[in-house]
């Protein structure tokens, strides 16, 4: 055990003599500096288009992926946050319905101007970019990925959460607290995670012709969401339902008004339950009540998902953007 201990500790020694070195020969301060301009331009496109949600669920589906049990196998196998999700295998399946126009529309440009930023951290840039844009808190991120695509591809879902059980029933909410937690212990969280990481549905909205979980598409929709809401802000995708009344306000309401039984937002059996199941429901009281504790436990959990699977270059990664 010392032994293993000893070199644990001299591999850490050298990633970050790996790092320092890098520092002085330029690679990785052109990193950093091409990130902060990628950082520029996805700002000015969230604040242009109001599309921070999308951005968002692009970030974690490709995250999402990740398996700890695979983690021995050869990288990038365990799947994670290494940018597959633009591969024809992962971005044309059911669960990434509607997120080609992020990458193609959204994400691509600002790749071309910024070549050098990989697309792992591109995606991932976007998601915690959007989230301090609508007003959620700053993740302390880091950055150096390196794109990767799994030689075994997994079948979709890719292990990503689903919505809603194939048989609603009495049961939903057995089945929804067992299905969060068998998808979230995969990524090495625990309950507080969950509840924390299901907070970010106090942005975004469903689509029936998307996830066909709703019956609003994107030619009709809420009062919240339809052409014309005040809520849509400078969004050009109109309709589906949302979690919230503000769904591009990023802010604890997922958690402070899904009791109140406002009938134009969305509820899923995997959001009622969390405030049903034992080990859930105090993390969701808490967060319900104390937008500062949301916010830190969200910020902590989806640091720590964006680096799932990751080979970072150099070794200890770019942080301070």
């Amino acid at each position: 055990q010392i032994i293993t201990f000893a070199c644990r500790a001299l591999q850490s020694i050298m990633s970050c003599l790996e790092c320092f070195g890098g520092l002085f020969g330029g690679n990785v301060s052109q990193k950093k500096s091409d990130l902060k301009k990628a950082k520029i331009l996805l700002q000015d496109l969230i604040r242009e288009k109001s599309c921070g949600p999308i951005l968002l669920r692009t970030a974690w589906h490709d995250a999402g992926t990740y398996d700890k049990a695979n983690a021995g196998k050869p990288w990038p196998n365990a799947g994670g946050a290494i940018g597959s999700i633009r591969t024809p295998h992962e971005i044309g399946a059911p669960p990434n319905a509607g997120l080609q126009k992020a990458i193609m529309a959204y994400l691509q440009p600002i790749k071309n101007k910024v070549p050098g930023v990989s697309w792992a951290d591109l995606i991932q840039l976007a998601g915690a970019t959007a989230v301090q844009e609508m007003g959620g808190p700053k993740i302390p991120m880091r950055y150096g990925r390196v794109d990767g695509e799994p030689t075994e591809k997994a079948p979709p879902p890719f292990g990503l959460p689903s919505a809603k059980p194939d048989k609603p029933g009495p049961e939903d909410s057995a089945w929804a607290a067992q299905h969060l937690r068998e998808v979230f212990y995969k990524y090495g969280m625990n309950d507080n995670d969950i509840v924390a990481l299901s907070g970010a549905h106090t942005v975004g909205r469903a689509f029936k012709d998307r996830s066909g979980t709703v019956e609003e598409s994107s030619q009709s929709g809420t009062s919240y969401t339809r052409k014309g809401a005040p809520q849509a802000k400078k969004s050009n995708t109109f309709g589906g339902r949302s979690w919230t009344k503000n769904w591009l306000e990023f802010d604890n309401s997922y958690f402070s008004q899904m009791k109140h039984h406002d009938r134009e937002v969305l509820v899923f059996p995997t959001d009622r339950v969390l405030y049903v199941d034992p080990g859930f429901k105090p993390h969701f009281e808490l967060f319900a009540k104390d937008q500062a504790a949301f916010f830190a436990a969200y910020a902590d959990a989806h640091q720590r998902l964006s680096e799932l699977g990751s080979k970072f270059s150099p070794p200890c990664g770019i942080s301070g953007l």
